[in-house]
């Protein structure tokens, strides 16, 4: 049960992620509010994780573990850096604060953020993904070839609107990208393949890694 609400709450925090990165859709007052949302589900979230927290000083550290953690952590940073910086648009606590000074510093903070957010949300879903899959076979069988190339083709197009969108401007900031004039259903299809790139890369280099593993620890017992 625990283990359900614990994949719901990361779906509907998947999804409000989705809506908040198209803010030229949505508008100010709606984006906001979805920040507020997407909030509570993020303290769910750590709640019902937390015995990872518990754990962390526990055990040896593998690859996968030691990456697990970085990416945790930076993903939390990605998080906290926009609920301080959303905290900070608000114009009656920023005049009241006198931080003015600082609106062109948190929007930058805002973006790199979101964006850096993006991808790491993708990241840690890609080094789950083995979870999803063991659930899709039970709904649907699919044969592994086919959802592997399914998985190849939505990464090939990831790549094209990773670069297409200018992913990697937003994320250094290098540049303001503008938003074109298009159906809101472009910018989804878009963003869901640039997150199945990265998950994509992440599952297959989690799964090379384990299998290098279960090789060394062979080849150890072989010399032994």
């Amino acid at each position: 049960m625990r283990s359900t609400i614990k994949i719901i709450i990361d779906i509907i925090m998947t999804v409000l992620y989705f809506i908040l990165m198209a803010y030229h859709f949505t508008g100010r007052t709606i984006h906001e509010y979805l920040g507020y949302l997407i909030f509570i589900f993020f303290v769910l979230h750590h709640i019902l994780n937390i015995h990872w927290y518990k754990n962390i000083f526990k055990g040896k550290y593998s690859f996968n573990r030691s990456l697990n953690t970085f990416i945790n952590t930076m993903l939390f940073i990605c998080m906290l850096g926009l609920i301080i910086s959303g905290i900070l648009f608000n114009r009656d606590l920023v005049e009241f604060l006198n931080l003015t000074n600082i609106k062109v510093f948190n929007k930058k903070m805002h973006i790199v953020c979101s964006y850096w957010g993006f991808i790491l949300m993708s990241v840690h879903l890609g080094m789950h993904w083995g979870i999803f899959i063991n659930m899709s076979k039970k709904i649907v069988n699919i044969k592994k070839q086919i959802y592997i190339l399914i998985g190849l083709l939505i990464a090939v197009y990831g790549i094209v609107s990773f670069l297409k969108r200018g992913f990697y401007i937003n994320m250094f900031v290098i540049a303001k990208v503008p938003n074109p004039k298009e159906a809101a259903i472009f910018l989804f299809m878009d963003h869901i393949a640039i997150m199945g790139l990265f998950i994509f890369i992440t599952y297959y280099l989690h799964k090379l890694n384990n299998k290098l593993n279960k090789i060394n620890i062979n080849d150890k017992k072989f010399i032994e």
